[in-house]
């Protein structure tokens, strides 16, 4: 009986804990999803956040973040207003009833703008949201550059050879065409 007992409460366990989502839950938008927007939250509750079209007040986007677990969503570029709503994880309902009659909403103001910005930078935001009366908000980047494949342009070195007249550069082929690779950074 015991064992029946304590399978039913592990089984119940995984079940809460499979029921938590961790990432972005829906989009209705064709734009591609290229600007960073990092949020960093509490352990005690977690988040449903939800960004809005600043301009025509349609929701875009939502997504789910476990309370005090590293929280990064690439968005598309715009002007969007942030909502929040927060709650114990355990009362996490789904998204029409969030977690309960107890959820807390905020909203940021003023609505944050995501695009490109500068040469090469994907212009985002960092929101702190540990301390609900002191919301920490900064601009956050990724940094892009080219970087060259040196093996697109690696050729073996002749050797020279006792006996042997070096080779007339004019008949040396073609210097390979050059490859290079984009590597993206968080710059700010």
């Amino acid at each position: 009986m015991l064992r029946w007992v304590l399978l039913s409460l592990v089984l119940a366990t995984q079940a809460t804990a499979e029921g938590r989502p961790q990432g972005l839950l829906w989009s209705e938008t064709d734009l591609p999803r290229t600007m960073p927007l990092q949020i960093k939250s509490a352990p005690d509750r977690d988040l449903y956040i939800v960004l809005r079209d600043a301009k025509t007040g349609q929701d875009v986007m939502g997504a789910y973040a476990q309370g005090g677990e590293f929280f990064r969503l690439l968005v598309p570029p715009g002007r969007f207003e942030v909502q929040v709503a927060l709650g114990p994880a355990e009362d996490w309902e789904g998204g029409a009833v969030l977690f309960g009659p107890e959820t807390e909403r905020l909203r940021l103001d003023p609505p944050l703008d995501f695009g490109v910005t500068g040469y090469a930078r994907k212009g985002g935001h960092l929101i702190d949201l540990r301390d609900l009366g002191d919301i920490g908000q900064k601009s956050l980047g990724i940094c892009q550059r080219l970087a060259l494949d040196f093996d697109s342009v690696n050729t073996a070195p002749e050797a020279v050879r006792p006996g042997v007249k070096p080779r007339d550069p004019m008949e040396i082929p073609e210097f390979p065409e050059p490859k290079y690779r984009r590597v993206d950074r968080i710059c700010d």
